[in-house]
């Protein structure tokens, strides 16, 4: 009989701990659940990339948990000037710099919502530069140099020209973390690399790495190199030259500035000449020509050609008569006798 009452207690107290398991199966999955959907941001803790005046902007506004899709709009604040949410994807050129904010309210397919702030600021772009990350001290060994790219915006292509120190020598190059095309060689102590990209890459990586050769310690220096970058249709997007390129080029400008100073001195001159001719006063009447002829002032008319003299016949005068002249004849003496 008492075995039969402790039978009955476990069963009874079996049936009542169902029950009650069952009900906190419940509430933990339901609690579990809760956790799992509710609806956030899942931004990067670094923030937004940055934003740079005149510069192509994308990036994703990131939501998490809740039930997709979700649906975003801006509920405040004000976005930077040329840009705009688009889905959940905040887009376009900003065109003004400055430090701005709005708010973002997402809503997903159960109709949670969730609000975020964000501030983000606009500044100038920073200027494209190829340059490699240089050691702090003397190099003494075969040394692997990195390139970086800064502010890339739409490169496509960028060739990097660098005169290294006497001993020094480069044995490898390789693509960086972008991929792309590489092709190096080395004139002397000049080195050239020429990098080509399938995407932009972003600012900061690392384009190429170059393994350096030295018979000496050396100090490396950037002093002597020179980049250009261009984008996919070829226009030169930034330049950099080496200081003897730049003494080139200096010279040359020099030079087509001075040929072009005087091209105009000498048809400023040609000019003045000209209008100074215009300008100057008709001779003054009576003033003779080159042939001697008196010149008469401009606009006057030419006077009448002058009368020829009135001719007279000539005065006919009688001849004079005069008498012969008689003279007494004259005798020859005699021959032989005196007179």
């Amino acid at each position: 009989m008492a075995f039969h009452r402790v039978a009955a207690r476990v069963v009874l107290a079996g049936l009542l701990t169902v029950p009650l398991a069952s009900c906190g199966q419940e509430i933990t999955g339901s609690s579990a659940s809760s956790a799992t959907d509710i609806l956030y941001f899942a931004d990067s803790p670094s923030g937004m990339p940055p934003l740079y005046v005149n510069e192509t902007y994308s990036a994703p506004v990131t939501v998490a948990g809740g039930a997709g899709p979700y649906a975003a709009r801006v509920t405040g604040g004000t976005l930077p000037p040329g840009l705009k949410l688009s889905g959940l994807t905040l887009s376009g050129t900003p065109t003004r710099t400055g430090t701005f904010a709005f708010t973002v309210e997402v809503t997903d397919a159960n109709l949670s919502t969730k609000s975020k702030e964000f501030r983000v600021t606009v500044q100038d772009l920073p200027a494209l530069s190829l340059a490699p990350t240089l050691p702090g001290g003397e190099i003494r060994g075969n040394t692997r140099i990195p390139v970086t790219i800064t502010a890339p915006r739409t490169v496509r292509a960028a060739r990097l020209v660098w005169d290294l120190p006497a001993g020094v020598s480069v044995s490898a190059a390789q693509p960086g973390e972008s991929g792309g095309v590489l092709f190096w060689r080395q004139d002397g102590q000049r080195v050239t690399v020429d990098v080509g990209f399938k995407n932009v890459p972003r600012s900061g990586a690392r384009v190429a790495l170059l393994s350096l050769k030295v018979t000496k310690p050396v100090t490396l220096t950037a002093a002597n190199l020179g980049f250009e970058a261009r984008d996919g249709q070829g226009k030169l997007l930034s330049e950099k030259l080496t200081p003897d390129a730049q003494k080139a080029r200096d010279e040359a400008a020099a030079k087509a500035s001075a040929q072009k100073a005087a091209t105009e001195k000498a048809a400023a001159e040609k000019a003045a000449g000209e209008k100074a001719a215009e300008k100057a006063p008709a001779a003054p009447a009576g003033t003779a020509g080159q042939d001697g002829a008196p010149v008469a002032p401009a606009g006057t008319p030419a006077p009448p050609a002058p009368t020829p003299p009135a001719t007279e016949p000539p005065t006919t005068q009688p001849p004079t008569t005069q008498p012969p002249t008689t003279e007494p004849p004259v005798t020859p003496p005699a021959s032989g006798g005196q007179p």
